[in-house]
């Protein structure tokens, strides 16, 4: 009976929420996409968090901590709720790569090429968002609407920082 518990494969599950199922598939794929651009933004935020030198060391240092964190949290959030849709959440590097519309980028840069690199790929994060809430809400899944729009909030809040002391 123990070993029969371990033998399940399929993560899909059927859930009765006001959704059809095909919906249900498109938004967590839309939100796959979310996952793995949080999941690369939060990589290449870290980077810079390591990486940054000179004179703004410790105040991007510190951004950037406060940042990565709080996408660390995030992805949990966004996995969950695609399970809670019914369906696998995305979760290997190869994966996120192929859904992300953020590009790896690991070279010496110095701290502005950092500061507009992040700037760019929040922005991006923040497009893929706006219209997978612009589809929930569509779709009255006002759930998960709701959570990209607190995201796309808090992204456009990082830019905002990001910017102010990148002074672009």
């Amino acid at each position: 009976m123990a070993t029969q518990a371990l033998n399940v494969t399929n993560p899909d599950f059927k859930t009765k929420n006001g959704i059809s199922a095909a919906d249900r598939k498109k938004i967590a794929e839309a939100l796959g996409v979310v996952l793995a651009d949080t999941y690369m933004l939060f990589i290449k935020t870290q980077g810079v968090h390591w990486n940054v030198t000179g004179p703004t060391f410790m105040g991007v240092h510190t951004l950037t901590e406060e940042q990565y964190e709080n996408m660390y949290q995030a992805i949990d959030g966004l996995a969950e709720r695609i399970r809670a849709l019914g369906h696998k959440a995305p979760a290997s590097y190869t994966k996120y790569g192929e859904l992300s519309s953020i590009r790896d980028k690991d070279e010496v840069q110095t701290v502005q090429q950092m500061l507009d690199m992040l700037i760019a790929d929040h922005e991006t994060a923040v497009l893929n968002m706006r219209a997978a809430t612009e589809w929930c809400e569509a779709k009255n899944d006002y759930v998960t609407a709701d959570m990209l729009t607190a995201r796309m909030s808090w992204h456009e809040q990082a830019v905002w920082m990001l910017k102010s002391m990148a002074s672009n």
